[in-house]
């Protein structure tokens, strides 16, 4: 390796650590938005400008396009926090490849939680866990904003009873699905009835992002 190469790969690697460390930040503020229920302060995560711009949520469906990603901020942070209300997810264990061409990242996090809903009988405690998958893009502003997100429920039940016991939140309530939602590509919770599969799937270290890399994160290989 000549000279010049070894300073071409050594610049390649700060510019991926400052990549790495700028998305932690944003994937960081997303999360804390969310869990105070902050709608405007969320989308600003977004790259908006991309069309295939996408959310899926647990088992409430993909929502592709700007129009779609907005409803579905609505539908989950439109209303304000009641008073006893409460959602706490944390990010860990962030697995981060950015490209060679440092234009796209890929990433996972878990996202263990807890939380509290309220009815007429007061407010009841929850576990609330999960993983996130993302796609970042740095956009013509010189910013890593979400490209893609995809939410998968783990696990969700009774504080008191736990994920064995109580399984009767895992999945959405028996409505009707938000219109501007897609079929989902993929929901399979913790259940004793069930085998874990470990999706998603670990980012793996990449060039540049191609269409065949969609839902790179539904793959089954934990190389």
């Amino acid at each position: 390796m000549s000279e010049r190469e070894r300073k071409e790969a050594l610049l390649r690697k700060l510019n991926k650590l400052e990549a790495y460390h700028e998305i932690q930040n944003e994937m960081g503020r997303l999360t804390a938005a969310f869990n105070f229920h902050q709608r405007e302060a969320v989308a600003e995560h977004f790259a908006w400008e991309m069309e295939d711009v996408s959310v899926e949520y647990a088992d409430e469906g993909r929502f592709e396009g700007k129009k779609a990603v907005e409803a579905v901020l609505d539908m989950l942070l439109g209303k304000p926090a009641e008073p006893g209300e409460m959602l706490d997810m944390q990010l860990t264990t962030p697995m981060i490849e950015v490209a060679d061409d440092l234009r796209t990242a890929k990433c996972v996090w878990w996202c263990p939680g807890a939380g509290a809903w309220k009815n007429e009988e007061g407010a009841h405690a929850i576990w609330v866990w999960g993983q996130v998958a993302a796609d970042f893009i740095f956009t013509e502003k010189r910013e890593w904003k979400v490209w893609h997100l995809h939410y998968f429920r783990f696990i969700k039940c009774a504080y008191e009873k736990g994920w064995v016991e109580d399984t009767s939140m895992i999945h959405r309530a028996n409505t009707a699905m938000h219109p501007e939602s897609l079929p989902g590509t993929y929901h399979n919770p913790y259940s004793p009835l069930s085998v874990r599969e470990g999706i998603p799937a670990m980012p793996l270290p990449y060039q540049t992002y191609r269409k065949e890399d969609r839902y790179w994160e539904l793959s089954r290989d934990k190389r």
